[in-house]
């Protein structure tokens, strides 16, 4: 699992479940990745200048007994999680893009 410099990955606001442990399901195409982490009209925000800099994963929450966690999507600038790996979503975040809704938080 490779993290970004400052140990940091990206989520949608709605979607951060702190201290959850996840499975990564798979990773993103670039494109897709560099639609999401652009506005509507197709413009780059001031907090992600090069959105192919960041690659796309799909995670699931880990749920004990009971339905299959809620899936989502997490991001990771130069860096990649792979697929079938786990890890846990830190439990402070802070807002990183209100205009994309996604915060930053780190993986323990």
């Amino acid at each position: 699992m490779v993290q970004d410099e400052e140990g940091r990955v990206l989520a949608f606001t709605y979607d951060y479940e702190a201290e959850e442990s996840f499975d990564v399901v798979a990773q993103l195409e670039t494109s897709t990745t560099v639609n999401i982490l652009q506005t509507a009209d197709e413009e780059t925000v001031p907090e992600i200048s090069q959105p192919d800099e960041y690659t796309g994963h799909i995670i699931r929450y880990q749920v004990d007994d009971g339905p299959e966690g809620p899936t989502t999507l997490l991001f990771v600038r130069d860096g990649s999680i792979d697929s079938g790996e786990s890890a846990t979503l830190g439990e402070d975040a802070t807002m990183f893009s209100t205009r994309l809704n996604l915060i930053a938080t780190t993986l323990e």
